[in-house]
């Protein structure tokens, strides 16, 4: 009998959306969930200023404990918001710690309305990896039930073949 193929879905949220899409793939996959967290405090008018800037800057992040290795799972899904057009310091940081040692990747962005498309090719560089699915979701999609069940039922079919536990259905538990 196979080994069960584990999923470890990494993600950093602030405002919510980011962990809201993290908990329904972890959900419909069997996967195990790691918050990101970082030592900076990014709440505020003075969090958000120093959030942007630390983005454009492309500066490290300093963060709080990652207890999960990636050598254990067949699978990693990094979840960011885009902020600036750009991907947050905690997963930057976190790519760059993992490159080289994921088995397999997949990438879902959060975001006003930046596509994925334009931080794929910094993600992509970070982990020096190819992605085998990605997502990037707006606030406009995130708001619509039927759009955001139709883009994650497209991304899990990305990942299907090293989730065999997935059902076939995305039930939307936010409709």
């Amino acid at each position: 009998m196979p080994a069960r193929k584990r999923i470890l879905i990494v993600y950093y949220s602030l405002g919510g959306n980011t962990q809201r899409v993290a908990k329904d793939l972890a959900a419909h996959l069997g996967a195990d969930l790691q918050r990101l967290r970082e030592r900076t405090n990014r709440r505020g008018f003075r969090g958000y200023v120093r959030a942007a800037f630390d983005s454009l800057r492309e500066r490290p992040a300093s963060l709080i404990h990652v207890a999960r290795d990636v050598a254990g799972y067949d699978l990693v899904i990094v979840g960011t918001p885009i902020w600036v057009g750009r991907i947050t310091p905690a997963v930057r940081t976190y790519l760059e710690s993992i490159r080289g040692r994921a088995r397999h990747i997949a990438f879902f962005t959060t975001s006003g309305d930046t596509g994925i498309d334009r931080v794929l090719p910094a993600m992509h560089r970070f982990v020096d990896q190819e992605p085998i699915a990605s997502v990037g979701l707006s606030a406009r999609e995130l708001a619509d039930a039927a759009c955001y069940e139709n883009k994650l039922t497209a991304f899990l079919n990305g990942v299907r073949p090293l989730a065999p536990r997935m059902g076939r259905e995305l039930v939307h538990a936010h409709a």
